[in-house]
């Protein structure tokens, strides 16, 4: 039995070679396969055929296919359902899929077998990594162990903060995730993180108001934070430098490895 047998697994978009031989793959894995188009595809279908993984055909960056994913990330039950997108192979087209909100990207031509072993990942799978998923699970543990970081994230994006966990719990990191940043204050003096991972769009209070927070208390004022968002306006950056933010990523533009190594120069010193 495979780690996809018995998941469903919802195939949006136009139908292609590519996409038929990926669906005939999970298949035979025992996956149970819905196919619908961008326009039909809306949250009651998702939440009555128990959706566990998208799969988008976002060649064509149709609206309707758009309005899908805001839809999908914009409701909190389904926020973590994976997308897995088919696009043109170029960074573009890539970054602005993953903008969207897509877990991880398809190029015209990639192996089944490499798509099928990095749907296997994202369902916790790590034994049999074919190739690399765009948020990487793979890389070695960061150089932290006996060092003392202790990290606290806020981010509501269950399956980004799932992913985080896994890096965190084989490099031996004490970590703590709040999803919403509520009485985040009180936390960060209890759990007393050497470093603070934040997104800035959270429900309820965003990032800027709750690195304000910290800012305005003695105990935590000096705690060094990194935003780890999809926001990124000259805006956002200039608010986030005069709070004292010690780096600036953007989602959708960053392997994970990045963000280890920012946490792994803050466990050097």
């Amino acid at each position: 039995m495979s780690i996809i047998t018995n998941k469903h697994i919802l195939v949006v978009g136009e139908e292609t070679t590519q996409i038929s031989k990926i669906e005939a793959a999970l298949i035979t894995y025992g996956a149970i396969i819905t196919c619908s188009t961008c326009e039909q595809t809306d949250v009651d279908k998702i939440k009555a055929d128990d959706i566990d993984l998208i799969l988008l055909n976002h060649l064509h960056d149709g609206v309707h296919c758009r309005n899908m994913l805001d839809v999908l990330r914009g409701t909190s039950s389904l926020k973590s359902i994976p997308v897995f997108a088919l696009v043109e192979d170029d960074q573009k087209h890539i970054g602005d899929t993953l903008m969207l909100g897509a877990a991880d990207y398809i190029v015209p031509g990639e192996d089944v077998h490499q798509v099928v072993e990095k749907m296997k990942v994202m369902f916790g799978d790590t034994t049999n990594i074919g190739s690399e998923p765009a948020i990487d699970l793979t890389l070695s543990p960061i150089s932290t162990k006996g060092a003392g970081i202790r990290v606290f994230v806020v981010e509501d994006d269950s399956l980004l903060g799932n992913l985080l966990a896994i890096k965190f719990e084989k490099s031996d990191v004490p970590f703590e995730i709040s999803v919403d940043g509520i009485d985040l204050v009180t936390k960060l003096k209890a759990f007393k993180p050497q470093i603070v991972i934040l997104d800035l769009m959270l429900p309820g209070k965003d990032g800027f108001e709750l690195m304000q927070e910290i800012r305005n208390d003695p105990e935590t004022a000096t705690l060094p934070i990194i935003i780890f968002s999809n926001r990124d306006s000259s805006d956002d950056r200039k608010r986030a430098e005069e709070l004292g933010a010690k780096g600036f990523y953007v989602k959708a533009m960053t392997d994970l490895s990045e963000l280890m190594q920012t946490i792994e120069r803050f466990a050097r010193r």
